[in-house]
């Protein structure tokens, strides 16, 4: 079997030729399959069927065996003239059988308007013509076209209908020309084109129906022209575009519908053709694009309905923009990505978003303007940020979509917000980066109190009393020095509660503030606590009053607090006022 040639020669002999299974015709045809240099690629020995007898077949709905038949001329048009069948009429056939055989016409090989009701087998066959049509032909067994060689200007399946269990185009090549499959209905049973060469000129599956059978493209090759698959619709079973090279056209899945099963572009290859799938929908299935390679051209998802689905990029690089704009999906997963352009992730509404190990080059936006996008999750854990992320800290509830992640640890989770509080900076957006270095601290102070476990008793009580005074001092008391507000209201709490105490001190007995001089005498228990306190606390020092009993450990105390809040309040006041 000869996979391409560049031209051909035929010679009919008056010679008979007997055909394995008896069959004989008075002539035989010998063709020369030529490459471009015109020597010989191989030669075919075949015979020469009359073509009224084939009709005539036709017409008592029989079946037609053309193996190994050099085939001139072959209409349903001319079979329907020739039996006198009106031109909207279809023909029957029980069977059809044509291995090894080699069809021309100067016109088009014509099988359109053909119903055959058992199987239609074509395998290591040449067709060669301006057109083969097929179209509006009704196949209700198994439909193989298989292992064979179309050198036509157009390969016509348009509304075709396949109704057996299985439809096969393996192995098949398309030497250039527009292969059309328009409107076909794939029926039920498994559809195969795996390994096909679809050769240069568009092909198009618009419109075509492949119910829920399996769909296998597996390792097939498309040339220059576009692939469009526009309102296709696929069912619940799988789909496989693995290792199928698109071609450097453009590749066109909008409006189409995956269905609810899996559908794989793994190890696929997109060239500098725009590979679109606006308006997509997947209904409970996977699309999956492990270690598939982008071009030039933009990817766009924009439009995709897929609520209850998920996508998932593995280990894949994308050179032009990557644009997800209102999309509904369940899950949209890139693992381990390279964006190397603008990302749009402005999703209508994701459960989860998850950029985990990816590199960063450029811009990924979440959300700039408009209705904020409704997302539970968002996994950075292990991304590297040599770009810019755009999402805003309270319109996307940026805190909650990363505690929100179920499978990452307290230090992952500690991590993406360090990478969000860099990203915010580098914006300029500093109140947005300080919120999201808290979290970063508090996610790290977990972390080590989580360490502890497993520890001795007496390790984990000191940790524990560790992590409280860090939560009060650190956090509470200050948000890690990002709100010298948060600060002053400590200033005063604390110094409240210092007053409070010395007043019950007093008043119990257990010490005392003893005036130093006869002019705080008349002061009362409640002024001496209040005033002892606001001078201890700033540590004034006027000597005009004195601890005395327990008194005394408690202003030690609350001179260490006020420095360390004196001092607290500066940091945080000076690093708002320096930005």
């Amino acid at each position: 079997m000869a996979y391409s040639f560049e031209s051909y020669k035929v010679k009919i002999l008056d010679r008979q030729f007997v055909r394995a299974d008896g069959y004989t015709t008075p002539r035989t045809a010998i063709v020369d399959l030529l490459d471009a240099k015109g020597a010989i690629i191989t030669s075919l020995n075949l015979a020469v069927p009359d073509l009224a007898q084939i009709y005539e077949i036709i017409d008592q709905e029989g079946s037609v065996n053309l193996d190994h038949c050099y085939v001139h001329g072959f209409s349903s048009v001319a079979a329907k003239k020739y039996l006198q069948v009106e031109k909207n009429l279809p023909l029957h056939l029980k069977g059809f059988s044509a291995t090894h055989a080699f069809f021309e016409s100067f016109v088009a090989i014509d099988f359109s308007g053909i119903t055959v009701s058992s199987d239609f087998l074509v395998d290591e066959s040449y067709f060669v013509s301006e057109q083969m049509d097929f179209h509006g032909m009704e196949a209700r067994g198994l439909f193989s076209l298989t292992n064979s060689f179309v050198k036509v200007g157009k390969a016509n399946f348009s509304q075709t209908r396949f109704g057996g269990l299985k439809v096969s185009f393996k192995n098949t090549m398309f030497d250039g020309g527009f292969k059309d499959f328009q409107d076909a209905d794939f029926g039920f049973g498994e559809v195969v084109f795996t390994n096909v060469d679809f050769g240069n000129g568009d092909v198009s599956f618009i419109n075509a129906l492949f119910n829920d059978s399996d769909v296998d493209f597996r390792v097939s090759r498309f040339g220059i022209g576009k692939v469009d698959f526009h309102y296709a619709r696929f069912g619940s079973g799988g789909v496989s575009f693995e290792r199928v090279d698109f071609g450097s056209g453009r590749v066109d899945f909008r409006a189409t519908e995956f269905g609810s099963g899996r559908t794989s572009f793994n190890r696929t290859v997109f060239h500098d053709g725009e590979v679109n799938f606006e308006g997509a929908e997947t209904k409970a299935g996977k699309l999956i694009f492990k270690r598939a390679h982008f071009g030039s051209a933009n990817l766009v998802f924009d439009l995709y309905q897929g609520r209850g689905s998920d996508i998932v990029f593995e280990r894949s690089s994308f050179n032009a923009g990557v644009s997800f704009s209102e999309a509904l999906i369940g899950r949209l997963q890139f693992d381990q990505c390279h964006f190397n352009s603008t990302v749009n992730l402005h999703v209508k509404d994701c459960d989860e978003i998850d950029l985990s190990g990816c590199t960063i080059r450029d811009i990924v936006e979440f959300y700039t303007h408009g209705e904020p996008p409704q997302l539970s999750s968002l996994n950075l854990a292990g991304a590297r940020l040599l770009g810019r992320i755009y999402i805003d800290w309270s319109a996307n509830n940026v805190k909650m979509l990363i505690y929100n992640q179920k499978e990452t640890t307290i230090v992952e989770k500690g991590e993406q917000f360090r990478i969000l509080k860099e990203n915010f900076n580098s914006l300029g957006r500093y109140d947005e980066e300080d919120a999201a270095y808290v979290e970063f601290k508090r996610c790290e102070l977990k972390a080590s109190l989580l360490l502890s476990s497993g520890r001795s008793p007496f390790y984990k009580f000191v940790q524990r009393v560790s992590y409280g005074a860090k939560k009060l001092l650190f956090d509470y008391m200050g948000l890690y020095a990002t709100s010298p507000q948060r600060v002053l209201v400590s200033i005063l709490a604390v110094y409240f509660l210092y007053s409070i105490l010395y007043v019950i001190i007093i008043l119990s007995g257990a010490g005392h503030v003893v005036a130093s001089s006869p002019a705080g005498e008349h002061l009362g228990s409640v002024a001496r606590g209040f005033y002892f306190s606001v001078v201890t606390f700033f540590t004034i020092g006027y000597g005009d009053f004195s601890p005395d009993g327990f008194a005394r450990i408690v202003a030690g105390t609350e001179g260490f607090m006020g420095v360390f809040l004196m001092a607290y309040f500066t940091v945080a006041f000076v690093r708002k006022i320096l930005r």
